[in-house]
């Protein structure tokens, strides 16, 4: 029994060890960081959309420090609104990596080619699903009235997004667009389009008949790989910090991966660690854990 509680206890030792060897080996190199926006940099529509100053004073810091800080969403550019480009990241990874800039140039690009875009927005109608059509620059919504969450999300943007653009059911054809996202409705079918695209595009289950979907090979991951190599910057110096289940390919990828607190149970499992709350300093507190602020 000696002997077992010895070994616990040189066991429990090194595992301190190692967690503490990881944190002061995070000063040392400089790190590749990714953020999510909405629930991590800013707060969700129901909770007025703001930015802590804690946040703001995190991100200034990891900047001053040497880090490279970039947006990674699945927004398109024309959905990023103002006080988030005014944050000054270094650049963003958009719409799941199918755009990226560093400091305003542009790096990589993807658009939906255009014959399989036609094939989307027929099918969309043929399985009765709503739709949003995300690029950027611009977003498509439906002239007709939603019934399922899109409608909320189109009430939210109505009048933010300068380049948002109805369009009516006739003229539902020849759109540009990077990603785009669907919502069932009573009557839909749902698997019917799924099963049409599944060799073309990738389906982001978000819960209640939503998906968000993007080219197949693109997500956030794909975007950090791209920039991993960009820099030159091992995966081990990369961090990911998100809240929500779009963001389960970075938290995965990423050297490390940080919830906020509140996550899903399925995020939390993805992340090497949760932070605290937005409004409870989750962002800043996080690296002040990793010793980066």
């Amino acid at each position: 029994m000696h002997i077992i509680c010895i070994f616990a206890i040189m066991v429990k030792n090194l595992n301190w060890t190692l967690m503490l060897h990881r944190r002061l080996h995070m000063n040392t190199e400089r790190k590749l960081i990714f953020f999510d926006i909405d629930g991590t940099i800013v707060t969700e529509a129901r909770d007025g959309r703001i930015i802590p100053d804690s946040t703001r004073t995190a991100l200034r810091k990891l900047q001053q420090n040497g880090h490279l800080c970039f947006i990674n969403t699945g927004r398109a550019l024309a959905e990023i609104d103002e006080p988030i480009l005014q944050l000054q990241m270094d650049g963003l990874v958009c719409g799941c990596g199918t755009y990226i800039t560093y400091h305003d140039n542009v790096l990589a690009e993807h658009t939906i080619p255009f014959d399989l875009g036609n094939r989307i927005l027929a099918a969309l109608h043929d399985c009765n699903l709503e739709w949003i059509l995300e690029s950027t620059g611009a977003v498509y919504y439906s002239s007709q009235t939603y019934h399922s969450h899109i409608g909320d999300f189109k009430e939210e943007q109505m009048g933010v997004i300068p380049n948002l653009f109805l369009v009516t059911p006739q003229d539902a054809h020849d759109l540009t667009f990077d990603k785009f996202c669907i919502c069932d409705t009573p009557g839909s079918d749902t698997e019917r389009f799924l099963k049409m695209f599944e060799h073309d595009l990738t389906f982001i289950d978000r819960g209640n008949g939503f998906y968000e979907v993007v080219p197949m090979g693109y997500s956030k991951a794909s975007g950090m790989q791209f920039l991993m190599d960009h820099f030159a910057i091992a995966k081990e110096d990369t961090i990911a910090i998100g809240d929500s289940t779009n963001d389960l390919p970075m938290l995965s990828y990423a050297g490390t991966g940080i919830a906020m607190g509140g996550s899903a149970a399925s995020v939390l499992d993805a992340a090497d660690f949760e932070t605290d709350t937005i409004l409870q300093d989750g962002l800043y507190n996080a690296f002040r854990y990793l010793q980066l602020v």
